[in-house]
């Protein structure tokens, strides 16, 4: 049977026989052209998949056999976890048992009623419970990949318990080239030192009583309601948060001036955010735009010939546009984006280790309902403005 990085392999190499083939075309077709188009876009994705693919079903790289030894003893006690067990023990007010359980939260130090954040991450397996362990991939760096955060290249170290710090170059070494036995100016090496506290991000939800007899068995259904809740109140945190990407002069304001038509939008969202130090090229950036933004990009054509619109043209030069809830409302027919300038340590949202869980069997006890309360702690902080840039847009 082929592997996933197989079929991509096959694949990439169809559109590229494909793509020769209308390359051999002297006169394109209306038709002929978006196939084009469409072909590059699907390549492109095609290649990143494959990219991952190969890291993923690559065995682990070989370093000294302590550290690989304790490596895949770790993935393998992950495996062996259930989040349902943690909340079965949370709920019942009691001590775990010496189990896989009891031993993570021990490694990192944590409480009982406490969920390890590497419960909560993604992590490939297969349907056998049993092969959780041997299937499971390397865990990945961010702790909710699938939201904004992710796409914008935000940093999401866990932390352990006290503050913070996260330290930055500031100064630009002076370089010259002076002549022989001349001196060479010198820089002061300068450090900007950031201290993060926590803050708390709160999810809830509630079920029923007949549910909680089988609770230990939906430990899938647990992680993902968990980590969808909490990665979407973090991304609210990282873009419309009181340190976010969109309030107020965390990044300067480039307001628009007339309504953005086909020409601003590539020049504002690609070519003309290139700077040669962030980003090198348009391949190097990336959007995240409001959804009224989205739609007006989706209804602006260079001419009444030509079939792609500013999101088709965007998708092919840049690193992708991603649409979120969370980007400030449209007002006065004017939306603000975010365009990201390379994939640096430009901001943080460091993630204190151990989300927390508490029980409430108060609350709804009249209907029979539990309620459950999950809390996170976190901060963010932009570290590098240069690494981003807000843009207005105007769409009447």
């Amino acid at each position: 049977m082929m592997t996933t990085a197989q079929k991509l392999a096959l694949r990439a190499s169809e559109i590229r026989t494909r793509l020769a083939e209308l390359a051999d075309i002297d006169e394109l077709t209306d038709e002929q052209r978006s196939e084009i188009a469409t072909l590059r876009t699907e390549y492109r994705d095609v290649e990143t998949k494959a990219q991952a693919a190969i890291v993923s079903e690559a065995p682990p790289i070989e370093t000294r056999h302590r550290e690989d030894s304790e490596g895949r003893e770790m993935r393998e006690l992950i495996g062996r976890c259930n989040v349902g067990t943690i909340f079965d023990a949370a709920l019942e007010k009691r001590s775990l048992d010496d189990g896989a359980e009891k031993e993570l939260q021990k490694h990192h130090g944590l409480g009982e009623n406490q969920i390890p954040l590497a419960l909560l991450e993604t992590r490939a397996v297969t349907p056998a419970p049993a092969d959780v362990g041997q299937n499971q991939s390397e865990i990945i760096p961010y702790v909710f990949p699938q939201a904004c955060a992710a796409f914008l290249a935000v940093d999401q170290p866990s932390v352990g318990v006290g503050e913070s710090v996260f330290p930055v170059l500031t100064s630009e070494l002076t370089v010259g080239t002076p002549a022989e036995g001349a001196d060479q100016a010198e820089t002061t090496g300068a450090f900007s030192a950031d201290v993060l506290s926590p803050s708390r991000i709160q999810a809830s939800f509630f079920y029923s009583r007949e549910d909680r007899a089988r609770f230990a068995g939906m430990d899938a259904a647990l992680r993902q309601n968990l980590s969808d809740g909490l990665a979407d109140g973090l991304d609210e945190q990282i873009l419309a948060g009181a340190n976010g990407l969109f309030t107020g002069t965390n990044l300067a304001n480039h307001a628009a001036s007339a309504v953005t038509n086909f020409a601003t939008y590539i020049s504002e969202f690609a070519y003309g955010r290139v700077d040669g130090r962030y980003a090198a090229m348009t391949s190097e950036l990336r959007a995240v735009v409001g959804a009224g933004t989205y739609a007006h990009m989706g209804g602006v054509y260079r001419n009444n010939s030509v079939d792609r619109n500013v999101v088709d043209r965007l998708m092919e030069i840049t690193g992708g546009v991603k649409v979120s809830a969370h980007v400030p409302a449209v007002n006065n027919e004017k939306q603000n984006a975010v365009i990201r300038r390379g994939q640096r340590r430009d901001m943080v949202a460091p993630i204190w280790e151990g989300v927390t869980i508490i029980p409430d069997e108060v609350t709804k006890a009249k209907s029979g309902e539990i309620v459950i309360t999950a809390v996170m702690l976190h901060a963010v902080k932009i570290l590098r403005t240069d690494g981003f840039y807000k843009q207005e847009t105007q769409h009447a």
